[in-house]
């Protein structure tokens, strides 16, 4: 099979079958974990397609899994399944939206 190239903008080249398509979902899931699991549920994790970040943290939540889906349907299926994962004991799910200059965001210099 061989793609169509097409041209995306100055110096860019696009393929023709992802055009038009839209960008994955994300979402952060702060996990609450018992102790006595919390390896398991990391080598658990760890092992997720659509896992792209996974951190421990600080305060009222031990890791902050940061995930991605093709689409929405996807997405929830996915935090079900995390939710779920023997181990868990709470958690909370942000759905992560687009930023840039079109959402009125603004940038920030380092």
């Amino acid at each position: 099979m061989h793609p169509e190239q097409i041209h995306t903008g100055p110096g860019f080249l696009g393929v023709a079958a992802d055009a038009g398509r839209a960008a994955p979902v994300l979402a952060h899931i702060m996990l609450r974990l018992a102790r006595r699991d919390m390896d398991a549920v990391e080598r658990d994790l760890a092992r997720l397609a659509g896992l792209t970040a996974l951190h421990q943290v600080t305060g009222d939540y031990d890791l902050v899994v940061v995930v991605e889906a093709p689409h929405a349907k996807a997405l929830d299926a996915l935090v079900a399944e995390i939710t779920r994962m023997r181990g868990v004991t709470g958690a909370m799910t942000s759905r992560l939206l687009p930023a840039g200059r079109q959402a009125g965001a603004r940038s920030f210099a380092a």
